[in-house]
C-alpha cells in the first residue's frame, strides 16, 4: 500500500527558512541541510545542522568527498539555546541565510579542510507536507546551484561549481521507523527530489519532479538495491518513479565513488537504527541523461521479541 502527500499541499514561506517555536514534545527538531556535487572536478559535498531545544541538544555534520577520500566532521553539543539564526554555528561549521529561500553562506573549517560555500536557489522550493507524519511536522526541498572554493588537506584549493538540494524539516520525529529512503537527483532543467517512509508496513511517499514550472508531484516509488558493500552500505540501486501528471522515471544510481558515503547509527531501547548517506550519479532511462545527487538509506533493526 502506498500513501502519496497531498499534491495540493501549501509551499513554504519566508518565514519558514526562519527557526521554529518548538513544541513541548522531546524529540522536536528543526533541521538544515544542503548538498552539492561538482562531477567536473570529482568533489561532493553534504551537511546538516539539526537544533534540538527541548533535549538541549545541537548536531553539526559536514562531509566531503574528492577522489576516493573523504572527510566526515560531526560535532554534538549539550547545552541550552535560543532556536535563532545565530544557534547554526559551532565555531568550525556555519550556516548563514543571506536571502530566505534563496541564498545561503556554509562555512567549514578544521586543521585538514575548509570551505566556503554560495548556495543559491535554481528553482523554488516545495513542500513535502507531513510525509510519514513520523519524520517531521513539514518539510520542504529546493534545488540549487553551488559556488565556492575547498582546501583539501594537502593545501590544494579547488573552486567549486555544481548543483545541490537542500531541505528544512521541523516538528516531533521518530528516527526509528521501518525504513526510508531518499533521493536528489540534479539534471540541467529539472530536480528530483523524494522520500519513501515505510512505518508499520506502509508505505508513504512524498516529493515532486521540480523545475522552472510547476512542480509534478510524485505519486509512486519503488526501488530496488543492486549492490552493497561489505559494511552493508547500498552501493547501486534502480529506482523507478512515477508522478501525478503521469510521467515516468527510471534511474540507474550509483555511488560516485567507493568512500562517497557516510554511515551514522543511534541504539534506542528496541535496537538500533543505521543510516547511510551517499553522493551519488544518476542515470535517467527516459532523458538519456546522467545527473547528479544524493542516494540514502535509513533502516530500524529490531532486538529480538522487542515490542514497541
Amino acid at each position: 500500500m502506498i500513501i502519496s502527500v497531498d499534491a495540493k499541499m501549501p509551499q513554504p514561506r519566508i518565514n519558514d527558512d526562519y527557526p521554529h517555536s518548538p513544541s513541548q514534545s522531546p524529540d522536536w527538531r528543526e533541521s538544515y541541510y544542503f548538498n552539492f556535487v561538482d562531477a567536473k572536478n570529482g568533489i561532493s559535498s553534504f551537511s546538516t545542522i539539526g537544533l534540538l531545544p527541548n533535549l538541549g541538544r545541537r548536531e553539526f555534520v559536514f562531509a566531503i568527498f574528492c577522489g576516493g577520500s573523504r572527510k566526515i566532521y560531526y560535532n554534538e553539543i549539550s547545552g541550552q539555546f535560543d532556536c535563532e539564526l545565530a544557534s547554526l554555528s559551532d565555531g568550525q561549521l556555519s550556516y548563514e541565510l543571506v536571502e530566505p529561500l534563496g541564498l545561503w553562506r556554509i562555512s567549514f573549517s578544521d586543521r585538514d579542510v575548509g570551505a566556503e560555500i554560495l548556495w543559491k536557489a535554481r528553482f523554488s522550493a516545495y513542500s513535502f507536507g507531513r510525509g510519514s507524519g513520523t519524520s517531521w511536522a513539514e518539510h520542504f526541498e529546493q534545488s540549487g546551484s553551488v559556488s565556492g572554493v575547498v582546501r583539501l588537506p594537502d593545501g590544494k584549493k579547488i573552486i567549486v561549481n555544481g548543483l545541490g538540494q537542500r531541505d528544512k524539516s521541523w516538528g516531533s520525529r521518530s528516527w526509528h521507523i521501518d525504513s526510508w529512503f531518499a533521493l536528489h537527483a540534479q539534471f540541467d532543467h529539472m530536480s528530483i527530489g523524494l522520500r519513501k517512509d515505510v512505518v508499520g508496513g506502509k508505505n508513504y511517499v512524498s516529493g515532486a519532479v521540480m523545475s522552472e514550472g510547476p512542480p509534478d508531484p510524485l505519486s509512486g516509488v519503488e526501488v530496488q538495491i543492486e549492490q552493497v558493500d561489505a559494511q552493508g552500505a547500498p552501493m547501486s540501486a534502480k529506482i523507478a518513479i512515477t508522478t501525478v501528471e503521469g510521467n515516468s522515471y527510471t534511474l540507474s544510481s550509483s555511488l560516485i565513488s567507493p568512500n562517497s558515503y557516510a554511515r551514522f547509527s543511534r541504539n534506542f531501547p528496541g535496537g538500533v537504527t543505521e543510516l547511510f548517506e551517499g553522493m551519488a550519479f544518476h542515470h535517467c532511462e527516459e532523458l538519456g541523461l546522467m545527473g547528479t545527487g544524493l542516494l540514502e538509506w535509513l533502516f530500524t533493526k529490531l532486538q529480538p521479541n522487542y515490542k514497541s
